[in-house]
């Protein structure tokens, strides 16, 4: 009789299994359903201060314990105001490639722009909204997104140099064009983009563990004490032939420092009253946070002070209530 084999150890849905290009995440898909009708930014970014437990009055519909006061993990990530840089217009060029038709930007009043990019001194006459709708028609464009600058130097995490981000913009072409073109070069923050009780998708770079063996990046059961040289390692490495070792083979390489996106992450709070989170000492590898910060349930992929990319939900989860609980406490 055949014996049984344990499972296949890791996933193949993240592979290849390698380090990111930057530590800030591409979000390559902004909406893509067209959930949002309403002409809005469709992200916001921020920096994971840490984690902290708190007690909510449990309002789902389902569960066993519907009306009464839970304690539920959070992570907090501080938002500071970012800044509309510049509006781009994508279409496609003959071969059917996406590319930017269109760039308007206003120069930036920021001092540490320029350890970034160039910085534009002249400002050049901007073009009138009709005139970018009637430009949008006869091109084809079917995207509009802005390009923001983020404001580290805002928060206590000891950084200057800003992050460009890319943020998605929803509603039809003319009202995202209107809707961006009134936010060039001013501040918008982040309870103008998200608000408590919603749904959101977290882009971020999981935290680096360097290169591993197979046990630690796979979870391979250890062999036995009479094995060869080694315990924490494949029991074999593939079949005779073919004669090459299969990708699903698992092997020791880099693990963490990968770019991951995580679906709905529920948003319990949002505010700028630091004085509920922040304590003596502040949070630990972290400091004290400064400017407008998120609760979300559970926890996020990163280290302390990663940028974390926050998106509308692409595929919202029906279950979740679309108001936030009701906070009895939150221990600092």
């Amino acid at each position: 009789m055949a014996s049984r084999s344990t499972r296949k150890r890791g996933s193949k849905a993240f592979w290849p299994r390698v380090r990111a290009n930057k530590q800030t995440a591409v979000v390559n898909s902004w909406d893509p359903k067209g959930l949002q009708k309403e002409a809005t930014f469709l992200g916001f970014p921020g920096y994971k201060v840490g984690m902290t437990s708190m007690g909510i009055i449990d309002n789902f519909s389902h569960t066993i314990t519907k009306g009464q006061e839970i304690s539920t993990a959070a992570t907090v990530v501080e938002c500071p105001a970012i800044k509309v840089m510049s509006m781009r217009l994508f279409g496609y060029d003959e071969y059917g490639n996406k590319q930017v038709v269109k760039e308007i930007s206003v120069p930036l009043k920021d001092k540490f722009l320029d350890r970034k990019v160039d910085v534009q001194k002249k400002t050049a006459e901007l073009p009138k909204v009709e005139e970018l709708v009637d430009f949008a028609h006869q091109n084809e464009v079917d995207e509009i997104r802005a390009k923001i600058v983020t404001a580290p130097s805002e928060t206590g995490i000891g950084k200057k140099k800003p992050e460009i981000l890319e943020l998605g913009v929803s509603g039809s072409i003319d009202e995202a064009i209107s809707y961006v073109y009134e936010k060039l070069g001013k501040e918008v923050r982040v309870g103008d983009v998200f608000k408590a009780g919603e749904l959101a998708d977290t882009h971020g770079i999981t935290i680096g563990k360097g290169f591993q063996g197979t046990t630690k990046r796979f979870g391979t059961k250890l062999t036995s004490h009479k094995s060869e040289k080694s315990r924490r390692h494949a029991g074999n490495v593939g079949a005779w032939t073919p004669s090459r070792v299969l990708t699903t083979v698992p092997m020791a390489g880099q693990h963490g420092f990968h770019e991951r996106t995580e679906w709905n992450k529920w948003i319990l709070k949002i505010s700028d009253n630091v004085e509920e989170i922040n304590n003596a000492a502040g949070f630990k590898r972290y400091g004290v946070v400064k400017n407008d910060y998120l609760l979300i349930k559970g926890s996020i992929v990163g280290p302390k002070k990663r940028l974390i990319t926050f998106a509308k939900a692409a595929r919202p989860n029906k279950r979740y209530p679309s108001i936030a609980p009701e906070i009895v406490y939150i221990n600092k």
